[in-house]
């Protein structure tokens, strides 16, 4: 993802649609990866577009669930 500036009512270093140029919102939902239902998965979405796209820390929490899920 890329960091830009091109509205100006948006924070220092926000991360932007790249379709909209609109600041991403951290949302909050239920995400099912390999049949596993992770509740309360954080991600960042556009309030236009509703485009959703995860941060690297993010992704990190997926995948330590994930791993804590495995038998």
């Amino acid at each position: 993802m890329e960091k830009n500036s091109r509205n100006s009512d948006t924070k220092a270093n926000a991360l932007l649609c790249p379709v909209c140029c609109v600041e991403y919102i951290e949302v909050e939902f239920d995400f099912e990866v390999d049949g596993v239902v992770l509740h309360n998965v954080k991600a960042l979405k556009c309030p236009s577009c509703e485009q959703e796209v995860f941060t690297q820390e993010q992704v990190e929490a997926i995948r330590k669930s994930t791993q804590s899920t495995e038998p």
